[in-house]
Order: structure tokens, then C-alpha cells, then sequence
């Protein structure tokens, strides 16, 4: 009934809708007549076609794109105009049934035989049906249609070859692109960047040297080439290149720009400088991109006076405010002018830089000796995520521990916790937290829950493990925790630290000094040095002891760790 209904209501409107449609998409070449008003048996041909185009209309919009196709290409078979292809060509592709694609893509192309996009498609399904000779009889056509229409041939090629799964197959696909167009920029071009993708350098690099042979001051393939060296390890040749490019064409900013980035890159900050200020002076019109990458290499090489004027300029253009506000309150940082540096801080309302510089105005505070204003300016903070609040209360214990006041920081961690109590990093910190108290058990308790959340989590680890050596004589406990946070992180000098001082705990001074040393060989640090020089002196090898030691307090003359071993050892005095 409910069909019937439809077919009855529908009629006249459809009816129209195609008249309509013939109108349009009609092909010059191929007139056909839809409507034919001279016909006896018009009514009854209507409402059929008109309820198919229906049914296909109805079942596309509701998703049932196999319906709408099986539908489109009975109709266009039997109508014929490139509208009702395209609409067959195109249901057929959402549903993935190839089979109607390709016959609908194949009578889109028959109807309309110079609409590239019809051909276009009709390769793309051949090549995924691996129907190859059909595929490149029609990529012949389509290339020589195309081949005085660099854009559209760029787009046709693009898009075939990104459709095509398997990398070795569009590279054969290119190839036979390339004996058929030897000499079109646009598939040498092409071609170069899929063997680039392919990471086939040297064919990639010839491709290109075919294509610059032709045209020496090709836009893309000059800074191309320089990729492509630079991706073999070769930053000096490639640097070279760019600059003779730009000795014989210096009016080519695409080109300036990609040597001046090539040269920050290598760190070759001055010239970078320099090349970033030519572009400035030829091209105004980048003026906001330019002046924050001049803002930035100054910064680099330490031109604070400069970076300064650059990003003042980009204020007063109204352009990256918030960041250059940022950088200027570095800047005013690094020059020591505290007032000026929380002066810019201040301005920055929004932004990836806005809880930054909060965080900064508050460290400023506290190095000025505020430490409780700093702490009343963080809770003032206005913030929109409750990460944002839970970083900025670390902030806040960071600050508060530096200064010794554990108590107050252990009441920060805590509230913090309220809002994420499964919060891993947060259960560490209050951890650590908890051995400065001397509330050990509070420190297992969570590095157990942390491990508990995260069994693999080498760090808690290796802490439960060391904090159980430190404070109960639970060596062996140690021992597996600690040598199952080494299996998950064989080179960490920290858990390495740990395995040899676990080992000296359990009585194998030898094999803890192996451990210790490698330890020591990848971090210069001050409390591998003082376990490694108590185990040395253990074993009796004073000599070596106190050369590790003396080594040490040169390094790190104010670490009491070490100054407390070797006084253990030595008798030395805290003067000494």
C-alpha cells in the first residue's frame, strides 16, 4: 500500500525533476530525449522511470546505496544521460560493489566520452580490478586529453595513484605513465615523489634530474631534489644545491624560504637569519610568518634585543599576539626584569601559551621570596579543565617542596587525588612525597596501587624496589621488583643504580660493581658515584674509591649524599 501510495504522489513532481534533469546534464553530443510528449504509452514509461529514480533517491538518503545503484544503473542503461551515469557510477562506489561501478563508470565514459573525471574513475576501478590492459587503454586517452592541462592531469594522476593499495603497483602504474608522457613535467614529477615515499633515493633523484633538464627553474622540483638529499644524509650537498639554485634564480621566494628553513634546520642560525630577512624586505605581504620566524632564530642565537623588536612588531600588527606576548615575557625572564617579564605574562588571555605563563608568573614569585603569594596567585588562576587545575596544583607542591614544607605539599597531592584518584603520576608524586615524611607506609601503599593500575610501569618499579632496600631489610622483595623493572628497561642508569646496590645489599659486591659501573658510564651522577665508591671501598679498593669520589665532589661539590659517604669513609669534614 504504502508503495503504491508513493508511486502515486510522485509522479508529477518526479516527473518534472527529470525533464529538469535532462535539461542539465544532457550532453552536447548525445541528445536524447527523456520525455517523449508525442508518445501514446508516455504515462505508464514515466511512472516507471520516474518511481525507479524515486526508489534511488529514497534508498540513498537513507543509506541503502546498493539499492540506490542497482536502481541508477537500470535507468541510465535505459535513459542514458551522463547525470543518471554519474549517479549509478557513484551509488555503486559508496556501496563498493565494483562489478556496477565499473559497468556504470564504463557507460559515463561511452556518453560522455571528453569528461575526464568519467575517465578518471573508470582507470581507477580497472587498476583495482587489476584489469590492466583496459586500464592504460583508458589512461592513454586520459592522458592525452590532459596533457596541455597541468592542474587537471596533476589531480587526475594524484588521485588514481592514492587509490591505489599496493605502493608496487602505482609505481608500475607510474612508470607506464612515464614511457607514454617521457617528458610531462607533471608525471616526472609525480613519479619523483612516489619513489621518494618508496624511500628509492637515487631513482627518485634521476627522475627529478630528467625534469630539471627541461625546466632548471621548476618551482617544486628545485627544493625537491634538496629534500631528497637531505633524506640521504647528505645536509651539506643539499644546502649547496639550494644555494646555486638561488645564485642563477634569486627572485624565487618558495625557493628562499625552503633554504632558509633548510638552513634553522641545520642549525646554521645567522644565515638562516639572513635569508629569513631578504624575504621580509621582497615579500611584505608574509610579513606575520616572517617576523615570527625571525622572532624565533633570534632567540636561538641569543639576539634577545632583536627578537624583541620582532615581536613587537607582530603586536602592533595584530598578528600571534598571545604568543608573542609570551616570548617577550621570556625575554624580559632571561634579562632578569621580573616586573616586565609578569607584565606580559599577565596579557596573555587565551591560548597554548596561557597556563605557561600563569605557571611562570607563579615561579617568579616564589624566586623573589613570595612563595605564599605565588601560591595564592596559582588558586586564583582562572581555567577551563580540570587538567589544567591538577597541573597547576604539581605546580603548587613542586614549589612548596622545593621550599621543605613537605606537610603542605602532601595536602596539595591529596586534594589533587580527590579529583583523579587513579591518577599514576600523581600517585608517584605523592609517593616521593611520602619517603620525605618518613611515611613509608603510605609510599608502598601507592607505588603498589600504581602497579596495580599499571603492572609494567618500570619507574614505580624500580622505586617500590629501592625505597623497600632503603627502609626495611625486605632485600630479596627488593631484589624481583628492582630486576623486573631492569627487564622492562635494560638501559636505565637509574634501575641499573638500583641493581647494584641491591646486589651489595645481598652480599655480591662484584656483580654490583659491574652494574654500578655501567650505571656511572651513562650518567655522570652524584649518588651512583657515592654507591659505587662505598662498594669499591667494600672490596678493598680504596684507591679506586676515592678517585670516584674526589671525581664526584668536583662535579657536584654541593650533592650531601656524597659529601656524607665520603665522610663516612674518609672522616672528611663538611669544610674539607
Amino acid at each position: 500500500m504504502k508503495l503504491k501510495f508513493l508511486q502515486q504522489v510522485g509522479i508529477f513532481f518526479i516527473t518534472i525533476m527529470a525533464y529538469a534533469s535532462q535539461l542539465t546534464y544532457a550532453d552536447s553530443q548525445t541528445q536524447i530525449s527523456v520525455i517523449n510528449f508525442s508518445s501514446n504509452d508516455f504515462l505508464s514509461k514515466q511512472q516507471e522511470q520516474m518511481y525507479k529514480f524515486l526508489v534511488a533517491e529514497i534508498a540513498g538518503f537513507r543509506g541503502h546505496k546498493g539499492l540506490a545503484a542497482r536502481y541508477f544503473i537500470d535507468l541510465a542503461t535505459e535513459i542514458q544521460t551522463p547525470y543518471l551515469a554519474e549517479r549509478a557510477t557513484e551509488a555503486a562506489l559508496y556501496a563498493q560493489n565494483y562489478s556496477i561501478a565499473i559497468k556504470a563508470a564504463n557507460l559515463w565514459v561511452k556518453i560522455a566520452p571528453k569528461n575526464p573525471q568519467a575517465r578518471q574513475i573508470l582507470v581507477s576501478l580497472l587498476l583495482l580490478k587489476h584489469d590492466s590492459n583496459k586500464a592504460l587503454k583508458n589512461l592513454d586517452i586520459l592522458l592525452e586529453s590532459l596533457k596541455d592541462k597541468p592542474k587537471q592531469l596533476r589531480s587526475a594522476i594524484t588521485m588514481i595513484i592514492e587509490q591505489q593499495q599496493d605502493r608496487a603497483h602505482a609505481l608500475k602504474i607510474m612508470a607506464k605513465m612515464l614511457k607514454r608522457l617521457p617528458k610531462n613535467p607533471v608525471v616526472l614529477l609525480t613519479y619523483s615523489r612516489l619513489l621518494l615515499q618508496d624511500k628509492q633515493f637515487e631513482p627518485a633523484l634521476k627522475v627529478l634530474r630528467t625534469l630539471l633538464t627541461q625546466f632548471p627553474d621548476h618551482n617544486e622540483a628545485v627544493p625537491l631534489y634538496a629534500y631528497i638529499l637531505e633524506k640521504q644524509g647528505k645536509p651539506k650537498l643539499a644546502l649547496y644545491w639550494m644555494k646555486q639554485a638561488l645564485q642563477r634564480y634569486p627572485n624565487k621566494p618558495d625557493w628562499r624560504l625552503a633554504y632558509a628553513r633548510m638552513l634553522a634546520d641545520a642549525e646554521q642560525f645567522q644565515e638562516s637569519i639572513q635569508q629569513f630577512k631578504q624575504l621580509l624586505s621582497e615579500n611584505p605581504e608574509q610579513k606575520e610568518d616572517l617576523l615570527y620566524a625571525l622572532g624565533i632564530l633570534s632567540l636561538q642565537v641569543n639576539q634577545l634585543s632583536a627578537a624583541k623588536s620582532y615581536f613587537l612588531q607582530l603586536i602592533k600588527l595584530g598578528k600571534r599576539v598571545n604568543t608573542s606576548r609570551y616570548y617577550l615575557g621570556q625575554i624580559a625572564q632571561e634579562e632578569q626584569d621580573f616586573k616586565k617579564a609578569i607584565f606580559w605574562y599577565k596579557q596573555i588571555d587565551k591560548g597554548s601559551n596561557y597556563l605557561n605563563a600563569q605557571a611562570r608568573i607563579a615561579m617568579i614569585l616564589a624566586k623573589q621570596g613570595q612563595l605564599d603569594k605565588a601560591i595564592e596567585y596559582l588558586r586564583s588562576v582562572r581555567l577551563n579543565h580540570q587538567e589544567d587545575a591538577i597541573n597547576l596544583m604539581i605546580l603548587e607542591a613542586d614549589l612548596l617542596d622545593e621550599h621543605k614544607r613537605y606537610n603542605e605539599a602532601m595536602e596539595v597531592y591529596n586534594a589533587a587525588l580527590k579529583f583523579e584518584p587513579e591518577n599514576t603520576d600523581l600517585l608517584y608524586m605523592r609517593a616521593m612525597m611520602a619517603e620525605k615524611l618518613g611515611n613509608i607506609a603510605l609510599l608502598e601503599q601507592d607505588l603498589r596501587r600504581i602497579l596495580a593500575l599499571d603492572p609494567k610501569n618500570a619507574d614505580s618499579l624500580n622505586a617500590l624496589g629501592y625505597s623497600l632496600l632503603e627502609h626495611t631489610n625486605r632485600y630479596q622483595e627488593a631484589y624481583q621488583l628492582i630486576k623486573t623493572a631492569l627487564d622492562l628497561n635494560p638501559s636505565s642508569y637509574y634501575i641499573l643504580d638500583s641493581m647494584g646496590w641491591v646486589l651489595y645489599k645481598l652480599g655480591q659486591p662484584e656483580q654490583a660493581i659491574s652494574y654500578l659501573r655501567q650505571a656511572l658510564s651513562q650518567q655522570n651522577d652524584p649518588e651512583i658515584a657515592a654507591h659505587l665508591g662505598e662498594v669499591l671501598w667494600a672490596t678493598g679498593d680504596t684507591k679506586a674509591a676515592k678517585n670516584i669520589w674526589k671525581q664526584a665532589l668536583k662535579d657536584f661539590p654541593d650533592d650531601n649524599k656524597l659529601r656524607e659517604t665520603m665522610e663516612r669513609f674518609l672522616q672528611l669534614t663538611q669544610g674539607k
